[in-house]
């Protein structure tokens, strides 16, 4: 696929049909947006890790169970939307995003978030409304920037400690 496009930086094919993308997106080296959201994702091919110009990474509305570790290694990425997919779990590789300033994972299966999402200290915008939550990792309480939490529609018991404590601090 990339042949002569070497100096592509936005690639969008939302809508289709697609089931899944070649390996060989991963020589696009100078992208900087790829939206492939609303088709029929199942899996994200590991070289689209190798994509070290990207700064958004929109995957949403597929059918993904899984996200590959080598995403974590997209240290310029600002924005990647995960909604609506199948997800149960994520890699503790997306730890890794320091740059990351909106993730999108709402409606997904996720039951449990890894402690390494602490560590997205850029974090602005976090959605996670509408996945079997109940408890959300106390290493969220580092992200600092954090300006927009959703989490609508979850089966949390109670308010998470870093939250309640973040109340009670006087501005």
């Amino acid at each position: 696929m990339a042949g002569g496009l070497t100096s592509l930086g936005s690639l969008r094919l939302q809508g289709n049909r697609l089931t899944r993308l070649p390996d060989s997106l991963g020589g696009l080296a100078a992208l900087t947006e790829l939206i492939v959201s609303a088709n029929e994702l199942a899996e994200v091919p590991d070289p689209v890790g190798g994509l070290t110009a990207l700064r958004r990474l929109y995957l949403g509305i597929n059918r993904l169970t899984r996200v590959p570790d080598s995403l974590g290694a997209l240290g310029s990425l600002t924005s990647l939307v995960l909604e609506a997919n199948r997800l149960t779990e994520l890699p503790d590789s997306l730890g890794g995003l320091t740059s990351l300033e909106h993730l999108l994972l709402r409606h997904n299966r996720l039951t449990r978030l890894p402690d390494s999402l602490g560590g997205l200290a850029a974090l602005t915008e976090l959605t996670l409304e509408g996945n079997p939550l109940t408890a959300l990792p106390g290493s969220m309480a580092g992200l600092t920037a954090l300006t927009r939490l959703r989490l609508d529609a979850h089966l949390l018991g109670d308010l998470p400690r870093f939250l309640r404590r973040r109340a009670r601090t006087p501005r």
